[in-house]
């Protein structure tokens, strides 16, 4: 089994997903988490509360029944859920550290697009990082991305924890208030910073880089994961070590 399980109860598992493993997968051929984790449990009940991309190692929750589930993804919802990843991003960063606001659409073809967004409360969008700038609010206009798609709040916040001037690399702490699709590739992406190894976002220097450091896949974990027992309330707090890290 190639999902690690790094806590068990009569509830819930939390578990470290390997990069290249998807959650869930479309394919009734290829293994994936939920899977691995029902054959563990020999047939019993699974449930998935929130997810992360194949390409991205990590923490992830998982519920033994549509209670704990609820409960759990009430958490999500509230913001009472803490989710933090560590990030190796192409470039210095202007800022150390600051919080983004934008608006994603989720395409057709399996992609995310940034739309025209605003800064609200003085917070700077990815879009006006890119350009050098933070412009007075304005009203949300929708540029590019389908028609049809539904265009939604994406809010992360970062702090720049090193920088290495031989590899032209940043080492970035992200903790995310929204889950949106491909939210933090997207937003660093558009902001000139594409995550180092990110082949659907980066550009062909984020390619190169992954090849100096011998990486394989984006350089992405959700490295700490924080929240209540959904039946006892107490908190709890787990982490782990980025796989590019133990390079």
């Amino acid at each position: 089994m190639k999902t690690v399980i790094l806590y068990e109860d009569q509830d819930i598992l939390v578990c470290e997903k390997p990069a290249g493993l998807a959650v869930q997968s479309a394919r009734a051929s290829e293994m994936d988490m939920e899977s691995e984790l029902r054959n563990y449990l020999h047939g019993c009940g699974v449930y998935v509360v929130h997810r992360l991309d194949q390409p991205v190692e990590g923490l992830l929750v998982f519920a033994k029944s549509s209670a704990m589930a609820a409960k759990l993804g009430a958490q999500m919802k509230n913001g009472t859920m803490k989710k933090y990843y560590r990030a190796l991003v192409c470039g210095r960063m202007q800022q150390t550290e600051g919080e983004w606001v934008d608006e994603i659409v989720k395409k057709g073809n399996g992609v995310g697009e940034i739309v025209t967004g605003s800064a609200e409360n003085g917070k700077q969008t990815a879009s006006d990082v890119h350009a050098g700038i933070c412009e007075e609010p304005k009203k949300q206009t929708r540029r590019g991305g389908d028609a049809n798609a539904e265009a939604k709040r994406a809010v992360l916040s970062y702090q720049v924890e090193s920088y290495d001037a031989d590899t032209d690399v940043s080492n970035v702490k992200i903790c995310l208030q929204t889950g949106r699709f491909h939210q933090i590739r997207l937003q660093f992406s558009h902001a000139g910073h594409p995550l180092v190894g990110d082949r659907k976002y980066g550009d062909e220097n984020a390619k190169r880089l992954a090849e100096v450091l011998g990486l394989k896949s984006v350089a992405l974990c959700a490295e700490r994961l924080c929240f209540r027992h959904p039946r006892t309330g107490k908190q709890l707090d787990f982490s782990v070590t980025p796989g590019f890290h133990k390079k």
